[in-house]
């Protein structure tokens, strides 16, 4: 199984001249790349050489790259920006030791100017990827040079080959995401809790403050504050990603099964029940951005993801399979039939863990 992940890597300390080419070849690019979609069709370059004339100088790799970017955004009328891309015969990742016995790791690519090499920002999560490329056990893609908050960072692409765990050993967890407990993951019995309050007390707020701003028309401060949302919102979702997968590799976990989430919508005894609660704005969580960093921090560690339908998986006993209806009331489930009492959203998990509504297409 191929998995593709990217990492990012920050680089370190780049002078102010450093800086200033980064930025000239980032808007070198830009301008090219509006350029081309103001050409009519036939009249578009194909190949560097091609491209020159439409483009300030810049290395042939880097509008070769370009050139592949701007056809791949089909529906593109105009690009606020386009950041340098760097294929994998063009961008490398080097390894050195000090004196002292410390790692440095860079990484060089092509610039209007000359080939550089910089010093880039590793942690070790980076550093078990980037062994991987140099011992051939990753294939390096791409390599995008971008500007985010006044820093610079290289977004590196790379694909993994994963071992499958045998289908023989198959363990699976279910996943249940609900507007109180965001987050509930059962395998085995084994259960897993994410509480919705802290959160939902965190999109309450940013509402309100969202709600202020627009009525005095601080847009620009209204801007600011969505991508901050938007960047706190994206780190949580890491988070919780990165300890469900933990929990599934504790468990010995194979497969982990999530609810398919086309065309999903709360119920009105869900959303009567968050409000209760006090959680109104998990109605609009990234669910679906943290089903895919679940997915893909999964496939890391050979366990493979499945979306089944999860109609009525909280109205039926995942000991019996007796089917209530209507949906409890409270956070617990009583089956009527055979008397077992567990946590709604548990009981929930549990159903997708073992599919009880199908598979999804």
């Amino acid at each position: 199984m191929e998995q593709t992940i990217t990492l990012k890597l920050k680089l370190y300390n780049p002078t102010k001249d450093k800086q200033k080419m980064y930025q000239t070849m980032a808007d070198r690019v830009t301008d090219f790349a509006n350029r081309y979609l103001f050409l009519d069709k036939k009249s578009r370059p194909k190949t560097s050489k091609e491209a020159k004339q439409y483009s300030e100088p810049l290395p042939a790799a880097v509008l070769n790259q370009a050139i592949r970017d701007i056809k791949a955004a089909k529906n593109a009328k105009k690009f606020k920006r386009l950041w340098p891309n760097f294929n994998n015969q063009s961008f490398r990742v080097e390894k050195e030791s000090t004196k002292d016995g410390e790692t440095v790791w860079k990484v060089s690519f092509p610039t209007f100017e000359k080939r550089i090499g910089v010093p880039v920002e590793v942690n070790r999560h980076h550093a078990n990827f980037l062994e991987k490329l140099l011992t051939g056990e990753a294939k390096q893609g791409s390599a995008k040079l971008v500007k985010q908050r006044g820093k610079w960072y290289v977004m590196l692409s790379m694909t993994l080959h994963i071992e499958e765990k045998a289908k023989e050993e198959e363990k699976i967890m279910g996943i249940d995401l609900g507007l109180i407990d965001l987050l509930v993951a059962n395998v085995n019995g084994q259960t897993l809790f994410f509480h919705g309050g802290r959160v939902a007390y965190m999109r309450r707020r940013y509402q309100s403050l969202r709600s202020r701003l627009q009525k005095v028309g601080a847009y620009r401060t209204l801007k600011r504050t969505g991508d901050k949302e938007h960047r706190v919102i994206t780190d949580i979702n890491h988070k919780i990603a990165k300890k469900v997968v933990e929990f599934a590799v504790k468990h010995g976990v194979t497969k982990i099964r999530m609810e398919d989430l086309s065309g999903a919508r709360w119920t009105m005894e869900q959303r009567t029940e968050q409000r209760k609660d006090g959680g109104r704005s998990l109605q609009s969580w990234a669910f679906y951005q943290l089903q895919q960093f679940i997915e893909y921090k999964a496939a890391l560690h050979g366990i493979s993801v499945e979306y089944v339908v999860a109609d009525g998986t909280s109205m039926i006993c995942s000991v019996c399979g007796e089917k209530l209806s209507s949906r409890p009331k409270g956070r617990m489930f009583t089956c009527p039939n055979c008397g077992s009492t567990r946590h709604i959203d548990a009981n929930a998990a549990k159903n997708i863990a073992d599919a009880v509504s199908g598979i999804a297409i």
